[in-house]
């Protein structure tokens, strides 16, 4: 395998956000949700030329291909919160989302956050508590009335 096929994480350009969108519409249909119900969640996993510009917003690609992302949204001075993150439905499973979680984590650091607060899908919720994070609450669902989503947090400061 040469470095072509590796994938990295790099930097989204306001160019992406169409795929990115798309993206996540696909990674939410992997957990088999109806279409009435990914149509009332398409607003809120559309990304935004502007959206990309605003907000922290990285992706793990192999090539021009790209395989997942994730966002950063600031909540404070001291806490942000994983805004997407989302792999294509026949990558997950293959330690992707970890690795963006990862540079995620390390991204947030970086820029100064203690605090990573992390809105979840309920099927991910596994996945959330097993790289660490800590169950806090739940959160109402933006797209879905009377929905609830577990809400999770990373401290960053170790």
């Amino acid at each position: 395998m040469d470095d072509h096929d590796s994938p990295i994480i790099r930097a989204a350009r306001p160019e992406d956000a169409e795929l990115l969108g798309a993206l996540a519409l696909r990674s939410k249909a992997h957990w088999g949700y109806s279409p009435e119900f990914l149509e009332a969640c398409r607003a809120e996993l559309s990304i935004s030329p502007a959206y990309v510009a605003q907000h922290p917003t990285f992706v793990l690609a192999r090539g021009d291909e790209p395989l997942g992302f994730y966002t950063l949204e600031a909540l404070s001075s001291t806490a942000v919160e994983l805004g997407h993150l989302f792999v294509e439905p026949a990558e997950i499973g293959r330690s992707l989302g970890r690795a963006l979680l990862s540079h995620a984590r390390e991204e947030a650091r970086r820029r100064g956050y203690r605090v990573l607060v992390i809105q979840s899908d309920p099927n991910a919720a596994r996945f959330y508590e097993a790289c660490g994070a800590r169950r806090v609450g739940e959160r109402r669902s933006a797209s879905i009335p009377g929905r609830l989503l577990p809400l999770f947090e990373l401290d960053l400061s170790g």
